[in-house]
């Protein structure tokens, strides 16, 4: 199941440190950063100070998602610098053939040059594959915050993935769509007909080609028996969130990632579903980041 994260749909199950050794500098908006093979990766920071850099999951993009982009800015209200930016791929931002996690990891690397070292970096759902590989590769990256990170050990959907990158290389994007939501989500078809009736729908569809990097990459990690291992050695202080109110089985997915690092800790956040509102993210992730900066003073 790799549920999406779009604040705006009816739904409800839809809708997401080292404060002192960090440069501070003022970022301006709307700029761009060019990832190691070139990509133009385009990005909004929001205010000034240590650098969060936001990481969507699924079909996640500024153009349809303005809950994260409040996220980023209230972050910013809070003393940050916020970056929320376009995954390869997605609306302002390009994309180079063939994708692989590790150029995805690339386009953290050049944000971080870009605005400031060192990152932390929140995600959203299958967004926390980038970041957990980002430290891995030796980032500088002082603490992750993620939010449902959705693994499910043992999952195998070899054939809806290919199923689904058949329609793609198609070009039947409304269809892949569809199929994702039903076939891989697990919606019901008269949920995503009311879906498709959004005036955001076309910006989703848009970006469906990107369906296929979110799944390829999670079911590397799902179909690994031994998939967290993978983490051991990803020890910057990390916490790991999910809502009261999200998909079955999320929660689950929660403890799972959270017991495989090794210096992770594990919130709930009351009366949220898998797009969490900025009021209830917002402070739980601020709290998190200045614990952090008051154990590093000590």
């Amino acid at each position: 199941m790799l549920p999406l994260c779009e604040p705006q749909l009816s739904l409800s199950f839809f809708k997401f440190l080292s404060l002192s050794e960090h440069n501070q500098r003022k970022v301006e908006p709307m700029s761009t950063a060019t990832s190691a093979d070139g990509t133009i990766i385009d990005y909004d920071a929001y205010g000034e100070g240590p650098t969060v850099i936001l990481i969507g999951g699924a079909t996640q993009h500024r153009a349809i998602d303005q809950r994260t982009t409040e996220i980023a800015k209230q972050l910013a209200a809070e003393g940050f610098t916020a970056v929320d930016y376009d995954r390869r791929g997605r609306d302002r931002s390009g994309d180079t053939p063939p994708w692989s996690l590790a150029r995805e990891v690339e386009d953290i690397a050049a944000l971080i040059e870009a605005t400031g070292a060192p990152a932390t970096l929140y995600t959203s759902s299958s967004g926390a594959t980038i970041a957990l590989a980002a430290v891995t590769a030796g980032l500088d990256v002082s603490a992750l915050a993620l939010y449902e990170p959705p693994y499910f050990a043992g999952s195998d959907r070899t054939e809806q993935i290919t199923t689904l990158e058949r329609m793609l290389n198609a070009g039947q994007l409304d269809e892949a769509t569809r199929y994702n939501m039903t076939a891989l989500i697990g919606l019901p078809a008269t949920a995503v007909e009311e879906t498709a009736q959004a005036p955001w729908w076309p910006g989703l569809v848009a970006v469906a080609p990107t369906l296929i990097y979110d799944h390829k990459a999670l079911h590397d990690i799902e179909t690994d028996p031994d998939w967290r291992s993978r983490w051991a050695a990803v020890t910057v202080p990390t916490v790991v969130y999910s809502g009261d109110q999200t998909f079955p089985g999320l929660p689950e997915a929660a403890d799972a990632v959270a017991a495989a690092l090794p210096n992770a800790q594990r919130q709930v956040l009351s009366g949220q579903d898998h797009g969490p509102a900025p009021e209830a993210m917002v402070p739980e992730l601020v709290g998190f980041l200045r614990s952090i900066t008051q154990r590093r003073s000590k």
